[in-house]
C-alpha cells in the first residue's frame, strides 16, 4: 500500500485485460511497465489515452535512457521513473502529477537536457539507418533513395563514425539503445 490517499484498482500482467478494464472502469492514472508482452508499455498508454484523454500515466522502466523518457513524454505520459523506484518517491510522483505536474526521476532531469542521438544524426543519415536496420544493401538503399552506392558508403561510414563503432551489429546496438528505431 503506497498511502491511504491512493487506492490501486487493478494490476494486470496481460495488456489486452488491462486495456478491458480501462475502457469499463474509472481509472485516474496508470503507472506502468515499459516492457510488456504483446506491445511496449507506450503503445499501450496511448490505447488507453485513445479511450480516456483525461487519464495520466507514469513510465517504470529498467532503461535508463533519455531518449525514451523524451518519448514518453512527447506523447502525453505524465511521469518516469526507474523500476527500482521507492515507495517515497512514487508516492510523491503520483502527488505531484495528481495534481497536474510533470514527474521525471532526478536520475533522468540532468540527461534531458543533454542533445538525442537522433540529433546527432542528420536526417538523411537516419533514413540510411533505417534501411540499414531493414537490412538493406548499399545498392538497394541507393535505389530506394535515388543516390549513388558511393554516397551511400560515405553515409554508412558518416553513421558508423558517430556511433563509435566498426560494423552493422554495433551500429544496430546503438540505435536500439538509444530509441533511434522500432
Amino acid at each position: 500500500m503506497l498511502s491511504a490517499e491512493f487506492s490501486v484498482v487493478g494490476i494486470f500482467d496481460v495488456p489486452k485485460e488491462a486495456l478491458d478494464f480501462v475502457r469499463s472502469n474509472q481509472v485516474d492514472l496508470l503507472v506502468i511497465d515499459y516492457k510488456m508482452p504483446e506491445m511496449d508499455g507506450l503503445e499501450f498508454f496511448r490505447r488507453c489515452k485513445e479511450m480516456k484523454p483525461v487519464i495520466k500515466g507514469i513510465m517504470l522502466s529498467m532503461v535508463d535512457e533519455a531518449g525514451l523518457v523524451k518519448r514518453c513524454l512527447k506523447a502525453g505520459m505524465h511521469g518516469f521513473l526507474l523500476k527500482n523506484v521507492d515507495k517515497t518517491e512514487l508516492s510523491t510522483a503520483i502527488k505531484k502529477i495528481m495534481q497536474g505536474h510533470t514527474y521525471v526521476s532526478a536520475e533522468f532531469t540532468h540527461r534531458l537536457l543533454e542533445p538525442e542521438a537522433s540529433s546527432v544524426f542528420t536526417e538523411r543519415e537516419m533514413q540510411v539507418l533505417r534501411l540499414i536496420i531493414k537490412e538493406k544493401t548499399n545498392r538497394q538503399i541507393a535505389d530506394d533513395l535515388s543516390l549513388s552506392e558511393r554516397t551511400v558508403e560515405t553515409y554508412r561510414k558518416n553513421l558508423f563514425r558517430k556511433a563509435n563503432t566498426t560494423n552493422v551489429v554495433g551500429l544496430v546496438k546503438y540505435a536500439l539503445s538509444r530509441n533511434l528505431v522500432d
